[in-house]
């Protein structure tokens, strides 16, 4: 392909477009015999235009006949819009406010991308300083705050089980105030009226103030934490429970909700296996909850527990080099209610579960090989393919999560030089399928990826 000199090529048909223009040197002398244009030209003058970069390509693209009058016209007016409002819609229907509106929303999806993947990076490597990991911290709280970023407080999550104290506990701090802010301003003034009215034990006057943020949020779950609080005070002991519920339905991976929901039923419903059941769940999310007091008191009440729940707590500590934990295959989560009816809730769940493991993996410095079995069997145990249609949108979220994380995880393990060729995932995938079904179920998967191929 030749490269035309736009400068160049516009000179030879300089005088033209003098003449057309009206300049002093062509006002009086007689219009000359107009040139054939050539394709080089044209082309440079029709990606001016789309540019809107210089003036004299649609008069000189008119004169060759390339355009009509009319869109030239046209040209001018989207120049002169585009010029003056960036903002301004060019679809029907549509208004300025909501084109800028995506504009601006687009670009904090961006800002908000890029931060907590450097944020990650940070936190993961072996080559920052503590100072650079507390910094990215409070970038995550930060976000996670501002934005509602489902992405940084899943991080906070899995940094609560990082060896150092500081760090976890500076994770542990972070999500505290992740959780009891709203990103927006005049909610959270609302909030501060209500707790201070709880706070003078005026519980029945804070209650309207958060019903109208749990009516304006209705998603939101500090909300109905907040409220839980005042029911309390009021000794409506059904209304706490159902509330923190709520709480934990919006956002299931707050501890804080599992321990006051777990003390709750075990003091005024003697639930007590629901109790112990969401103590688990709590000091698996963060390790050092300062809960034993309470623990103490369940296995005085039911002493079997005691046994159940330390061996749970010891298998969840273990770490494997040949099987991924249980508590991250399918069987523990698909037959819960979150999995069908809140699927994003689920996968958020399983999402912190997922970096706290992916944190062992990391301190354990398991080889690439190693690491390649580990991923590989958990990208087959979530396959969609396996499980009924109504987990579909759930174990689709988890299923891609997972293969776009394991070549991140995988490119680090190994070294520039001494990495492999890339290789297509699905057909790494049939590999380890074959170590763990017949061949019926490997052809079956081939005629599965070859129909996505097809579409």
């Amino acid at each position: 392909m030749t490269c035309v000199n736009p400068s160049s090529a516009i000179a030879e048909e300089w005088p033209a477009l003098d003449c057309l223009y009206g300049s002093s040197s062509c006002s009086t002398a007689p219009r000359r015999r107009q040139r054939p244009v050539s394709a080089s030209v044209a082309a440079v003058c029709s990606l001016a235009l789309a540019c809107s970069a210089f003036p004299w390509s649609e008069v000189f693209l008119a004169r060759s006949g390339q355009l009509s009058r009319s869109q030239i016209e046209r040209a001018r007016c989207r120049s002169v819009r585009y010029s003056t409002n960036p903002q301004m819609p060019m679809e029907p229907g549509r208004s300025s406010y909501e084109e800028g509106y995506e504009q601006l929303c687009t670009r904090w999806n961006r800002e908000e991308a890029e931060a907590v993947q450097n944020s990650k990076r940070t936190l993961q490597s072996d080559k920052t300083t503590k100072e650079a990991k507390l910094l990215a911290i409070n970038e995550l709280e930060y976000w996670a705050i501002r934005r509602g970023g489902y992405d940084a407080e899943i991080i906070l999550i899995g940094a609560l089980k990082y060896p150092d104290p500081v760090l976890a506990g500076q994770a542990h701090i972070s999500l505290k105030k992740t959780w009891q802010n709203h990103f927006n301003m005049w909610v959270n003034n609302d909030i501060d009226s209500g707790r201070v009215l709880q706070n003078r034990g005026k519980a029945a006057e804070a209650l309207p103030i958060f019903d109208k943020v749990i009516y304006e949020n209705p998603i939101w779950g500090e909300g109905y934490h907040l409220r839980a609080k005042c029911w309390n005070m009021l000794n409506e002991t059904g209304k706490v429970i159902e509330d923190l519920r709520k709480a934990l339905e919006f956002c299931p991976n707050n501890y804080l909700v599992m321990v006051e929901l777990a003390v709750t039923l075990m003091d005024k419903k003697q639930q007590y296996e629901e109790a112990a059941e969401l103590f688990q769940h709590a000091t698996d999310l963060c390790p050092f909850l300062p809960v034993d007091v309470f623990l103490s008191g369940l296995y005085e009440k039911v002493p079997h527990l005691k046994e159940q729940h330390e061996a749970e707590k010891e298998a969840a500590n273990e770490f494997s080099f040949t099987e991924p934990p249980a508590r991250l295959l399918p069987d523990a989560w698909v037959n819960r209610f979150e999995a069908t009816e809140r699927p994003n809730q689920a996968f958020l769940r399983v999402g912190a579960e997922l970096e706290q493991w992916f944190a062992q993996v990391r301190e354990n410095k398991a080889d690439s090989s190693t690491q390649r079995k580990l991923w590989s069997r958990l990208v087959i145990k979530w396959d969609p393919d396996k499980h009924p249609r109504a987990l579909r949108s759930f174990c689709t979220q988890v299923h891609e999560a997972l293969k776009s994380r394991r070549e991140r995880e995988l490119a680090k393990a190994v070294a520039p030089s001494q990495a492999p060729a890339p290789r297509d995932p699905d057909e790494e995938e049939m590999e380890y399928a074959a170590d763990e079904y017949d061949e019926e179920a490997v052809a079956f998967l081939r005629h599965l990826r070859a129909e996505r191929k097809r579409r």
